[in-house]
């Protein structure tokens, strides 16, 4: 079906001649040969003209004579008396024939007396055009181009279901070519396809009034040229309007027109009147015409217009649009830009996690302040109102009123009570416990912000390579199905590359997903809406904003022994700096003082002053109240207490506070080891990280060359496809990982910082200044000048 399909649609492509001029030492004329006169034909003609005029200009002066530049009739009797006319034409040289029917009426004579360039032969087998061994005519003086077999059909299919399909063809190649309906319906049962063959001629109307008769659910476009340009667009809204799917055989031209998808490339003219021009040269350079090789490179690639998609509401598949380029795709524009300096001074200001930690430390504040509290004097207002039965009152010898109310104040102020002076200290410490963890998570949070963007320039690098790596695919697809043409290759060739394709798919799937989760994980950690779009800005190591852009930094990393004296500094510092050894040695200190609490626990008692104001306010009813019952009272005292016998509780807490001491001054230093560790780490990996940037390079550069060399060796028959496999396996591996280096090295950077407590993006000049100052002292004191290699 595709062949047919192919031939069908091709056929209707009329190429006119091209006028070009030149000087050399030799004068060649060229007659030029179509199969009409189309009137959206200019820009071929101009094209083919250029290609001829610049690669013969210097070697030969080329005429195109007015009268041996010849527009058929659109039929085959003429196309054959043009031909006939050209060929005992005295002053023609060499013959172009430049559309489809021309070419094959060329193609099928055996009594060419002059060379004849066939420009466009669309399928060797349907056409009966034999090919000899050497991948040339084989037939004398005969030279022709056999555009590779397309699977248009099948990849519409893949866009958009459907079974029964239009096919718009020209009117005069439905009419040269007998029976054409009947062999199209005999190869669509092939694969399950209904083809309704729909003529079009120089007008629009009756070829829309023919779709509306007809009950088809997809429209295959062959090239339209004999419209004009009205009518053509006419024809596009017509199909947009009618809701139906659209394929070009043309391919890029016309899917930017407004037709649905097309395979064939934006330089596939080019590219024809390329090979035109050189098989013409050849000729001329004296080479034999049956010889030159007649299988033309393939070259294609999806073409989706996503506005016309969106009006017929057509969505592709993913496995689709992975490989496709979207043209008019509805872009959602980015709300924001954040680069990796941006990313990082965002996320500390908005991040969630870290507001979080922020009010912890707001809440511990007030334990701190509910400990100094106890420490300070404490006054308790008291308003007793009480009423009794009158019998009590009368009974209560004045000291029972029946009504009575009367008022208390309180005094307390303890003068020394040591478990509370240990646990005001004690708040203290967890306070600033709390806030060395704040600035933990503070620094957690640049890390994963940092980590997160660089993850995601990964990510977007690994989808480009993966695409660029399907793309690949396709093209060594397609030079396996022109190997198959030929006979050089088999069926199962076409397959392999078929499987391959779709492993790639899944890859560039895969990729694209990552970035997603990737892009989500960044807003959330910028506290913005989970997928709001946003552009990124690629990071480097000559970022002023991090340390690697300092030219003074690299004489402390030039070679092994210095290296290792930085590594020593580097844990220096991160021990000075560590949040998460302040925030523990805050809680040594804490526990330290429960440990005094206890021991003083066996020696010190607690001592308060007490003091109280009693008055009854007001009395009534029964009972008589004694003179100076209502009169005001007070009193004040010492309170003094010490625990004499507590079964031994005393000893218990002081032996467990003493444990838990043990317990986090070994936590302590085993959280130093670990810091340590980890700047030292970090450093090494990130040293060798740094070597990887150019090797990597290095190698993905040999792994290209490689495979060019191995396409072009397989391309003509001399590698095989597990050599060109493996060539491109490695040069996808080499590439990745020279795309991924520099990020691997900057995010063992960014690792590298936080283990030392500080970050690029934070520091002033002033600050690498003494940075640097710190970096020579210690140098100094090693013994060792960085500056001497």
């Amino acid at each position: 079906m595709p062949r047919l399909v192919v031939l069908l649609t091709a056929l209707a492509l009329t190429l006119p001649p091209g006028l070009a001029s030149g000087q050399g030492t030799s004068t060649v004329t060229i007659g030029f040969l179509s199969d009409g006169p189309y009137p959206r034909h200019m820009q071929w003609t101009e094209l083919l003209q250029d290609e001829i005029r610049g690669l013969l200009s210097g070697e030969f002066e080329l005429r195109i004579p007015a009268d041996v530049t010849v527009e058929a009739d659109f039929t085959v009797p003429g196309i054959e008396a043009a031909l006939d006319r050209l060929l005992v034409h005295p002053e023609v040289d060499l013959i172009v024939t430049c559309s489809p029917i021309s070419s094959h009426v060329a193609a099928v004579r055996r009594n060419l007396t002059k060379p004849v360039v066939a420009a466009i032969i669309l399928d060797q087998e349907l056409q009966g055009v034999g090919m000899a061994e050497d991948g040339g005519s084989g037939v004398n003086n005969l030279s022709y181009i056999a555009l590779p077999e397309p699977d248009d059909i099948l990849v519409f299919r893949e866009i958009v279901s459907f079974d029964r399909m239009a096919v718009l063809a020209n009117e005069p190649l439905v009419d040269a070519i007998p029976g054409l309906s009947q062999t199209l319906r005999i190869a669509g049962q092939t694969i399950g396809l209904e083809p309704v063959l729909i003529p079009v001629g120089l007008a629009i109307e009756p070829t829309l009034a023919a779709l509306d008769q007809v009950d088809v659910e997809a429209v295959y476009v062959t090239p339209q040229f004999q419209l004009s340009e009205e009518d053509w667009q006419r024809l596009v809204q017509g199909l947009i309007d009618r809701r139906l799917p659209s394929f070009s055989w043309f391919g890029w031209s016309e899917v930017v027109d407004g037709i649905m998808a097309g395979q064939r490339p934006e330089r596939f003219t080019q590219r024809v009147a390329r090979r035109v021009a050189l098989n013409i040269q050849s000729i001329l350079l004296g080479e034999d015409p049956s010889s030159l090789p007649v299988a033309f490179p393939p070259q294609s690639r999806l073409f989706i217009n996503m506005a016309t998609a969106r009006a017929i509401d057509v969505y592709p598949p993913w496995k689709v649009e992975t490989e496709a380029e979207l043209i008019a795709e509805e872009v959602r524009l980015a709300e924001r830009e954040w680069s990796l300096e941006s990313a990082v001074r965002e996320a500390v200001q908005v991040n969630l996690d870290l507001g979080v930690a922020d009010r912890t430390v707001a809440a511990g504040a007030n334990d701190v302040a509910i400990a100094r509290a106890e420490l300070l004097p404490q006054i308790d207002l008291g308003l007793e109102w009480s009423v009794i039965d009158r019998d009590q009152a009368e009974s209560g010898a004045g000291f029972r009123p029946q009504q009575l109310l009367a008022g208390q104040a309180t005094l307390t102020q303890l003068i020394y009570a040591d478990p509370a002076w240990a646990n005001y200290s004690i708040q203290k410490s967890i306070q600033e416990s709390r806030v060395q963890e704040r600035e933990t998570v503070w620094l957690d949070v640049a890390l994963d912000a940092a980590v997160t963007y660089l993850n995601l320039l990964k990510a977007k690098t690994i989808e480009r390579i993966e695409r660029e790596n399907l793309s690949i695919t396709r093209s060594n697809l397609e030079f396996a199905r022109v190997r198959r043409s030929v006979g050089t290759a088999s069926p199962g060739e076409v397959y392999r590359w078929e499987s391959q394709i779709a492993n790639n798919r899944q890859a560039v799937i895969n990729a694209n997903s990552l970035r997603n989760l990737v892009e989500i994980e960044l807003n959330q950690l910028l506290n913005r809406p989970l997928e709001e779009v946003f552009a990124t800005v690629e990071a480097g190591l000559t970022d002023p904003q991090l340390l690697t852009s300092e030219s003074r930094l690299a004489p402390y990393l030039d070679n092994r022994w210095n290296f290792r004296v930085f590594r020593g500094f580097m844990a220096q510092e991160a021990l000075a700096a560590s949040t998460e050894l302040k925030a523990l040695d805050a809680i040594v200190a804490a526990q330290r003082r429960t440990l005094k609490a206890a021991d003083r626990s066996f020696y010190l008692p607690t001592l308060a002053l007490q003091a109280s104001l009693d008055d009854v306010l007001s009395t009534s009813g029964a009972g008589t109240v004694f003179p100076g019952f209502e009169d005001l009272r007070w009193t004040i005292g010492l309170a003094l207490a010490y625990p004499v016998l507590t079964g031994g509780a005393r000893f218990s807490v002081k032996s467990q506070a003493a444990e838990e001491l043990a317990r986090v001054e070994t936590e302590r230093r085993a959280l130093a080891q670990r810091v340590e560790s980890r700047v030292r780490a970090g450093l090494h990996t990130m040293g060798a990280a740094l070597a990887n940037i150019d090797l990597s390079r290095d190698a993905a550069a040999a792994a290209r060359n490689n495979l060019e060399l191995t396409q072009d060796s397989y391309g003509r028959g001399a590698a095989s496809i597990i050599d060109l496999l493996d060539a491109q396996n490695t040069a996808l591996i080499a590439e990745l990982q020279a795309a991924n280096a520099i990020y691997d090295f900057l995010v063992e950077l960014m690792k590298v910082e936080r283990a030392a407590g500080r970050f690029d993006f934070f520091t002033s000049v002033e600050d690498r200044d003494e940075f640097f100052d710190r970096l020579d002292g210690y140098f100094s004191e090693t013994g060792i000048e960085p500056s001497r290699r």
